[in-house]
């Protein structure tokens, strides 16, 4: 319950109030659903900015560029692995091509 209500919330307060590229709106979105209240708590620490007209400002400092970064991967990253999971599970492959393919996915 409380992964969904952070989920809502980051795609509400991404897609109506924050000005970031909309790739990272959706990372932080994918990324909110694999952490939760977690992910929701980083990102008003480090993308909500405080005022509108602000958010380079904001985002300014180098902890939460980095931050963003690791969502941005993390985003692209963790789901390539997880549909290749899914899909390969589902065909039965052995666990080496499993394996190979979640790591080119990822």
């Amino acid at each position: 319950m409380l992964t969904a209500l952070s989920v809502i919330y980051v795609a509400w307060d991404a897609f109506t109030n924050n000005p970031e590229m909309t790739v990272m709106k959706w990372g932080w979105i994918l990324v909110t659903l694999y952490l939760g209240p977690v992910c929701l708590f980083l990102y008003i620490m480090s993308c909500k900015e405080l005022a509108p007209g602000t958010h380079e400002a904001f985002i300014n400092p180098l902890w939460k560029q980095a931050l963003g970064s690791a969502i941005h991967c993390v985003a692209g990253d963790a789901t390539g692995i997880i549909v290749a999971a899914t899909i390969t599970a589902l065909l039965g492959l052995p666990m080496w091509i499993d394996l190979i393919v979640e790591y080119a996915a990822g």
